[in-house]
Protein backbone atom coordinates (compact mmCIF):
# COMPACT_ATOMS: atom_id res chain seq x y z
CA UNK A 1 0.00 0.00 0.00
CA UNK A 2 2.84 2.38 0.81
CA UNK A 3 4.32 1.98 -2.69
CA UNK A 4 0.92 2.74 -4.24
CA UNK A 5 0.52 5.92 -2.19
CA UNK A 6 4.05 7.00 -3.15
CA UNK A 7 3.16 6.44 -6.81
CA UNK A 8 0.02 8.52 -6.45
CA UNK A 9 1.96 11.39 -4.90
CA UNK A 10 4.61 11.19 -7.64
CA UNK A 11 1.87 11.31 -10.30
CA UNK A 12 0.21 14.22 -8.50
CA UNK A 13 3.48 16.17 -8.54
CA UNK A 14 4.03 15.30 -12.22
CA UNK A 15 0.54 16.50 -13.12
CA UNK A 16 0.97 19.68 -11.09
CA UNK A 17 4.31 20.48 -12.75
CA UNK A 18 2.85 19.89 -16.21
CA UNK A 19 -0.27 21.96 -15.49
CA UNK A 20 1.86 24.76 -14.03
CA UNK A 21 4.00 24.84 -17.18
CA UNK A 22 1.00 24.94 -19.49
CA UNK A 23 -0.84 27.61 -17.51
CA UNK A 24 2.32 29.72 -17.12
CA UNK A 25 2.97 29.72 -20.86
CA UNK A 26 -0.65 30.51 -21.66
CA UNK A 27 -0.71 33.30 -19.05
CA UNK A 28 2.39 35.10 -20.28
CA UNK A 29 2.32 34.21 -23.99
CA UNK A 30 -1.16 34.33 -25.48
CA UNK A 31 -2.07 32.50 -28.68
CA UNK A 32 -3.12 34.65 -31.64
CA UNK A 33 -6.77 35.66 -31.70
CA UNK A 34 -8.99 34.12 -34.36
CA UNK A 35 -10.43 36.73 -36.73
CA UNK A 36 -14.16 37.19 -36.43
CA UNK A 37 -16.38 36.24 -39.30
CA UNK A 38 -17.94 39.21 -41.09
CA UNK A 39 -21.44 39.76 -39.78
CA UNK A 40 -22.78 42.15 -42.40
CA UNK A 41 -25.33 40.48 -44.66
CA UNK A 42 -24.71 41.06 -48.32
CA UNK A 43 -26.14 39.27 -51.28
CA UNK A 44 -23.76 36.85 -52.98
CA UNK A 45 -23.65 38.79 -56.22
CA UNK A 46 -22.68 42.04 -54.46
CA UNK A 47 -19.01 43.06 -54.98
CA UNK A 48 -18.81 44.28 -51.36
CA UNK A 49 -19.59 40.73 -50.21
CA UNK A 50 -16.80 39.32 -52.37
CA UNK A 51 -14.33 41.89 -50.97
CA UNK A 52 -15.43 41.10 -47.43
CA UNK A 53 -14.90 37.36 -47.97
CA UNK A 54 -11.46 37.94 -49.54
CA UNK A 55 -10.41 40.09 -46.58
CA UNK A 56 -11.63 37.42 -44.18
CA UNK A 57 -9.73 34.69 -46.05
CA UNK A 58 -6.52 36.76 -45.90
CA UNK A 59 -7.03 37.26 -42.15
CA UNK A 60 -7.54 33.50 -41.67
CA UNK A 61 -4.38 32.70 -43.67
CA UNK A 62 -2.37 35.17 -41.57
CA UNK A 63 -3.85 33.70 -38.38
CA UNK A 64 -2.86 30.17 -39.44
CA UNK A 65 0.71 31.31 -40.07
CA UNK A 66 0.84 33.17 -36.73
CA UNK A 67 -0.59 30.14 -34.93
CA UNK A 68 2.12 27.85 -36.30
CA UNK A 69 4.73 30.35 -35.15
CA UNK A 70 3.08 30.42 -31.72
CA UNK A 71 3.16 26.61 -31.42
CA UNK A 72 6.80 26.55 -32.51
CA UNK A 73 7.73 29.16 -29.90
CA UNK A 74 5.82 27.26 -27.21
CA UNK A 75 7.81 24.14 -28.11
CA UNK A 76 11.05 26.10 -27.76
CA UNK A 77 9.88 27.24 -24.33
CA UNK A 78 8.71 23.81 -23.16
CA UNK A 79 11.89 21.89 -23.96
CA UNK A 80 14.15 23.71 -21.47
CA UNK A 81 11.39 23.53 -18.85
CA UNK A 82 11.23 19.76 -19.36
CA UNK A 83 15.00 19.45 -18.99
CA UNK A 84 14.99 21.63 -15.87
CA UNK A 85 12.18 19.64 -14.24
CA UNK A 86 13.85 16.33 -15.08
CA UNK A 87 17.31 17.38 -13.89
CA UNK A 88 15.87 18.71 -10.63
CA UNK A 89 14.01 15.43 -10.22
CA UNK A 90 17.15 13.37 -10.85
CA UNK A 91 19.04 15.44 -8.32
CA UNK A 92 16.33 14.97 -5.71
CA UNK A 93 16.14 11.22 -6.37
CA UNK A 94 19.84 10.96 -5.62
CA UNK A 95 19.43 13.05 -2.45
CA UNK A 96 16.77 10.63 -1.13
CA UNK A 97 13.74 12.82 -1.70
CA UNK A 98 12.45 10.12 -3.98
CA UNK A 99 8.73 10.90 -4.25
CA UNK A 100 9.29 14.57 -5.11
CA UNK A 101 12.19 13.66 -7.40
CA UNK A 102 10.17 11.02 -9.20
CA UNK A 103 7.29 13.44 -9.58
CA UNK A 104 9.52 16.10 -11.07
CA UNK A 105 11.20 13.58 -13.39
CA UNK A 106 7.79 12.33 -14.54
CA UNK A 107 6.73 15.95 -14.95
CA UNK A 108 9.72 16.41 -17.27
CA UNK A 109 8.50 13.43 -19.29
CA UNK A 110 4.97 14.84 -19.47
CA UNK A 111 6.23 18.29 -20.49
CA UNK A 112 8.30 16.61 -23.23
CA UNK A 113 5.12 14.96 -24.51
CA UNK A 114 3.43 18.37 -24.42
CA UNK A 115 6.34 19.78 -26.46
CA UNK A 116 5.90 17.02 -29.04
CA UNK A 117 2.22 17.91 -29.40
CA UNK A 118 3.02 21.60 -29.85
CA UNK A 119 5.73 20.81 -32.42
CA UNK A 120 3.23 18.64 -34.30
CA UNK A 121 0.69 21.46 -34.32
CA UNK A 122 3.41 23.78 -35.64
CA UNK A 123 4.12 21.22 -38.38
CA UNK A 124 7.83 21.49 -37.54
CA UNK A 125 9.38 18.11 -38.35
CA UNK A 126 12.91 18.83 -37.12
CA UNK A 127 11.64 20.42 -33.92
CA UNK A 128 9.32 17.44 -33.36
CA UNK A 129 12.28 15.08 -33.79
CA UNK A 130 14.28 17.07 -31.23
CA UNK A 131 11.34 16.97 -28.80
CA UNK A 132 10.97 13.19 -29.25
CA UNK A 133 14.71 12.75 -28.69
CA UNK A 134 14.42 14.81 -25.52
CA UNK A 135 11.52 12.62 -24.38
CA UNK A 136 13.55 9.48 -25.00
CA UNK A 137 16.55 10.78 -23.06
CA UNK A 138 14.46 12.03 -20.12
CA UNK A 139 12.42 8.81 -19.96
CA UNK A 140 15.52 6.60 -20.05
CA UNK A 141 17.26 8.67 -17.38
CA UNK A 142 14.13 8.70 -15.22
CA UNK A 143 13.91 4.92 -15.40
CA UNK A 144 17.63 4.59 -14.72
CA UNK A 145 17.58 6.81 -11.64
CA UNK A 146 14.33 5.31 -10.36
CA UNK A 147 15.33 1.68 -10.60
CA UNK A 148 18.99 2.02 -9.73
CA UNK A 149 19.34 0.42 -6.31
CA UNK A 150 21.87 1.64 -3.77
CA UNK A 151 23.99 -1.49 -4.33
CA UNK A 152 24.12 -0.78 -8.09
CA UNK A 153 25.32 2.82 -7.83
CA UNK A 154 28.93 1.85 -8.49
CA UNK A 155 29.37 -0.44 -11.45
CA UNK A 156 31.11 -3.68 -10.59
CA UNK A 157 33.69 -4.95 -13.00
CA UNK A 158 33.70 -8.73 -13.13
CA UNK A 159 37.10 -10.29 -12.58
CA UNK A 160 37.65 -13.54 -14.44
Amino acid sequence: MNAFVRLLYALLIAGAVTAFSGVAINSFYQPPKTPSYPSVNYSYDNPAYKQQQDDYQKAIDKHDKDEKTYYRNVTYTLMPIAVLAALTGFYLIRKRSEVIGEGLALGGVAISIYAIIMASLADARILRFIAVTLLLIVALLAAHFRFMSSSNKKPKIPIY
